[in-house]
């Protein structure tokens, strides 16, 4: 894809301050990608990646397909090391090649406000693009605000914000979604994306079922969707036909590379370790079987050629 210098120009200065002299990685807000992509419709697929051979593995797949992806950093890893290696490399694999960088905070009930507050503000300085805050532990009287309040530090850094609709048993409520999202936005912070976590669908009638929900969300709320959770196979289908702006991949890539390791004996799988107890060949294998299902979802999606739609429109719009 032949991106333009100006593209650069649009990531955060945040995130810039975390990239290396003259790296040309192009980690955008997905305030900006959500809003580029949305008249096409184009579902972006967002990658768990803790292990470095994945987030490769990736970035690789996405160059290739001229797509648009999301890699999001899974809890209880380091963020600063985890985006310099992110970092490094879309420098070299995908440079110029926009994607962003999603980060969750999930706050351990009313108490664990103020060290989700101190978490949010450690992701957002690390380098993330996105940042969603689970507030489903708090009581219900106090959810929007703290989700709010934690989700108001990353509008000030023109981060995208994300509206996480506590999580329930079933397909969300759209009038409970809406009163949510109105409550949330009473505190002075505007959703750039409202996201719902989702139960895997037991089979493709389940699946379609929870698109059509979905749709009626984006619809009712006038805001992009962006699925949290499991993904199987019988969602693909239904998940492109509702034209989600965003998807987790539910481990999948991951759980790919973390096969590949175990096949090779290894003390730690991917999701467990970062990747020393694997040998180069091991990696490598790791890297390929992961690159493999991350090629083949964005295919299912439909999202190669997003990274050229986006870019025209973001371009178009700084002219």
């Amino acid at each position: 894809m032949s991106a333009v210098p100006s593209l650069l120009a649009l990531r955060p200065v945040s995130t810039v301050h975390r990239l290396e002299a003259r790296s040309e990685a192009c980690p955008l807000s997905l305030r900006h990608l959500a809003g580029a992509l949305a008249a096409a419709g184009v579902t972006m697929p967002i990658f768990a990646a803790p292990f470095p051979a994945v987030a490769r593995a990736a970035l690789v797949a996405a160059k290739e397909a001229r797509a648009v992806v999301g890699l999001s950093l899974p809890a209880r890893v380091e963020p600063e090391p985890w985006f310099a290696v992110v970092a490094r490399a879309a420098d070299e694999l995908a440079p110029r090649l926009p994607f962003f960088v999603s980060g969750e905070v999930t706050l351990e009930g009313d108490a664990g406000i103020e060290s989700g507050f101190a978490a949010s503000h450690r992701l957002l300085e690390a380098g993330v693009t996105h940042l969603a805050v689970d507030v489903s532990a708090v009581s219900l009287p106090r959810r929007a605000e703290a989700a709010a309040r934690l989700a108001g530090l990353a509008a000030e850094r023109e981060i995208a914000v994300d509206c996480a609709l506590p999580a329930t048993d079933g397909p969300p409520d759209v009038d409970e979604a809406i009163a949510y999202l109105e409550e949330f936005e009473g505190f002075g912070v505007r959703a750039d994306v409202v996201s719902v976590r989702c139960r895997a669908p037991r089979d493709a009638a389940a699946a379609e079922a929870e698109a059509r929900a979905l749709a009626a969300l984006g619809a009712a709320v006038v805001r992009p969707i962006l699925r949290r959770g499991l993904l199987p196979d019988a969602s693909l289908a239904a998940v492109r036909s509702a034209r989600l702006c965003a998807v987790e991949d539910g481990g999948r890539a991951l759980a790919a590379g973390a096969r590949a390791a175990r096949n090779d004996g290894a003390r730690a799988a991917p999701a467990e370790g970062d990747g020393r107890a694997l040998s180069p060949e091991a990696v490598n294998r790791v890297e390929a079987l992961a690159y493999a299902e991350a090629s083949a979802l964005l295919e299912a999606l439909g999202a190669s050629g997003s990274a050229a739609i986006a870019e025209a429109a973001l371009t178009a719009r700084r002219r």
